[in-house]
């Protein structure tokens, strides 16, 4: 991948954050975020962030041929993720998990995780990826 200055801070926000727009007048949530709104045709829509939200996995795929420079990422899950409060569904990678546990309608949370490097400029590209929820034993509250 060629490193592009403008084109890192035009995308930062996208690879790091899950920005949606709330439509105002229907309530609706518009994943990725538009000017008007999907459901409604409303143009009064605020900025909202998904990325602390859990999610449940709907359904996945198992990519075992992955692209130059994502070797040791395979193989590569990528699932259909529900999440859980705003009803948004999204395609993001899920990390942290082989595929032989994987169970529909697990728990899973966000995480950022490390994607892939730019070679020439040594930047490190990170995004968001799902991992099941881990319950710990210990004192409840």
């Amino acid at each position: 991948m060629k490193f592009s200055i403008p084109r890192f801070w035009r995308e930062r926000i996208s690879h790091y954050r899950l920005k949606a727009a709330k439509c105002r007048v229907c309530g609706k949530i518009n994943y990725p975020p538009s000017s008007i709104c999907r459901y409604c045709g409303s143009k009064d829509l605020e900025e909202v962030y998904l990325d602390n939200e859990y999610g449940r996995l709907i359904t996945w795929t198992i990519i075992h041929t992955v692209p130059d420079g994502f070797d040791e990422q395979r193989p590569r899950i990528i699932g259909l993720v529900e999440l859980i409060n705003s009803k948004v569904r999204i395609l993001a990678p899920i990390t942290d998990i082989l595929p032989e546990e994987l169970k529909e309608n697990m728990l899973l949370e966000p995480v950022l995780r490390r994607i892939n490097e730019d070679g020439e400029a040594g930047l490190i590209h990170y995004g968001i990826a799902y991992r099941p929820v881990i319950k710990t034993i210990g004192r409840e509250e």
